[in-house]
């Protein structure tokens, strides 16, 4: 079973390493000396409010989740979904997508430990979601680009 990293070093670690950022990486993008990063990292010192901003900014990541707020993780859920052009209309319509993720994980049999990467993770396209939940849950046609 997947854990989430208890302290806010751990998950800061986490954040870079997931971005495919080195310390130094991290200081070019944040503005964030390297040493205090470190300090971060090794739970030596907490950032401050402003200084959190500017680490999930450079990752990319929200505030919240950098915290280990749990909501953090259903709202990119979420918002990658919508990003997708998928719209959830009802708790219902949550219910299956969800169920139809879990199965899905199930069937592919790999542990999310494994993952490293998001081109990691397997793409499930919306035409296998739709089988699992039928047509209540569907994809907007995306806007041209």
């Amino acid at each position: 079973m997947l854990t989430e990293p208890r302290s806010f070093g751990q998950r800061l670690r986490n954040a870079r390493i997931h971005a495919g950022l080195s310390q130094s990486g991290l200081e070019g993008r944040s503005g964030i000396p390297k040493a205090r990063l470190s300090r971060y990292e090794n739970d030596h010192v907490l950032p401050s409010i402003d200084t959190l901003g500017r680490l999930a900014a450079a990752l990319d990541v929200s505030e919240a989740s950098l915290l280990g707020d749990q909501r953090a993780v259903i709202e990119q859920f979420f918002d990658v979904l919508f990003r997708r052009g998928v719209r959830i209309y009802s708790i219902e319509q949550a219910e299956l997508l969800a169920n139809a993720v879990a199965d899905i994980l199930s069937a592919a049999a790999t542990p999310l430990e494994g993952f490293t990467q998001p081109s990691d993770v397997a793409t499930i396209s919306m035409d296998t979601i739709a089988s699992v939940t039928g047509p209540s849950v569907v994809p907007e046609p995306s806007p041209p680009v």
